[in-house]
């Protein structure tokens, strides 16, 4: 599969504990994040990334991020997770990490419009457990009509399974709240 793109909530920030506790709760342990692009080549430098990411942040506005509502789905990264709102900073920040680490892309216009922004909670792998129950865990207050502007970026190799990921680079995006 290759590289990952993650956007994280600002560390230290109220909705990164609520959303680490909220994915704690489920029995799982990733970061959240909202997936900017997936798919990057493993072959591209990731000083290569990290250089055009920091040339992006210093011309264009932070990422808002805007959690509306708690779903459930039967893809893998979607079991049970939060959608978020398609904020223009947000899609200009993830159709720029497609087009800049993936290249080739025939149809952007047509991705962009696909594009899905979200936090997973739980991915399908955990089988043994009822989605309902799993929902009744949550305190969706903590989660529901809550923000976040900037946060930090995490390439994080997602080539192998799940418990092989792991990040290669983190970095705070500068002015974040």
């Amino acid at each position: 599969m290759g590289y990952s793109l993650w956007l994280l909530p600002p560390t230290n920030s109220k909705i990164a504990t609520s959303l680490i506790s909220a994915i704690k709760s489920l029995g799982c342990s990733f970061a959240p994040h909202v997936t900017l692009t997936s798919k990057i080549p493993l072959s591209m430098p990731v000083e290569n990334i990290k250089s055009s990411l920091n040339t992006y942040f210093a011309k264009n506005s932070l990422p808002d991020v805007h959690i509306n509502t708690l779903d459930t789905g039967s893809e893998f990264f979607k079991r049970i997770f939060l959608r978020c709102q398609k904020t223009d900073s947000l899609v200009s920040l993830a159709r720029f990490s497609k087009q800049t680490f993936v290249g080739n892309i025939e149809d952007i216009d047509n991705w962009t419009n696909n594009y899905d922004p979200h936090i997973s909670l739980i991915y399908a792998e955990k089988q043994d457990c009822d989605d309902k129950e799993l929902i009744d865990r949550l305190d969706t207050s903590t989660l529901i009509d809550k923000t976040w502007q900037g946060g930090k970026i995490q390439l994080v190799d997602t080539s192998g399974i799940l418990s092989e990921w792991k990040t290669v680079l983190e970095f705070d995006i500068p002015n974040s709240t």
